[in-house]
């Protein structure tokens, strides 16, 4: 069965995550878009998942009881590897074309998980 980017299969269970696509990457952001998220207030939340190799993770926000946000490797602004479950701040940034769906920005690990764990740096 074929699939085109970033929708689901009627197998898959509700525990899937797949990415946006295309990837929203701080490179490819405008700068309208830069710009609005800029502005938004920062969030705070739970890293649910995150894939070194693959470059992007999901973040649960506080309070909220379904929805991740994806986060790319280019918006991590910490010099380390997130983990599942580490705690972070981030900003909110809409997802191009529809801005209906968003993603998280801007996105460091709050200081007491930095040292909870020996820590991968990015290289």
């Amino acid at each position: 069965m074929s699939l085109s980017p970033g929708k689901r299969s009627s197998t898959a269970s509700e525990g899937d995550l797949l990415p946006p696509s295309p990837l929203p990457t701080r490179r490819t952001r405008t700068l309208s878009t830069s710009e609005r998220a800029s502005q938004s207030t920062t969030v705070h939340g739970v890293c649910v998942s995150f894939d070194r190799q693959k470059g992007h993770g999901f973040i649960k926000p506080d309070g909220s009881e379904s929805g991740k946000l994806f986060v790319h490797i280019s918006d991590i602004e910490t010099p380390y590897v997130l983990l599942a479950g580490d705690h972070v701040s981030f900003k909110r940034c809409p997802i191009p074309p529809k801005m209906e769906q968003f993603q998280a920005v801007h996105v460091r690990i709050s200081e007491e998980d930095i040292g909870k764990h020996a820590r991968e740096r990015w290289s």
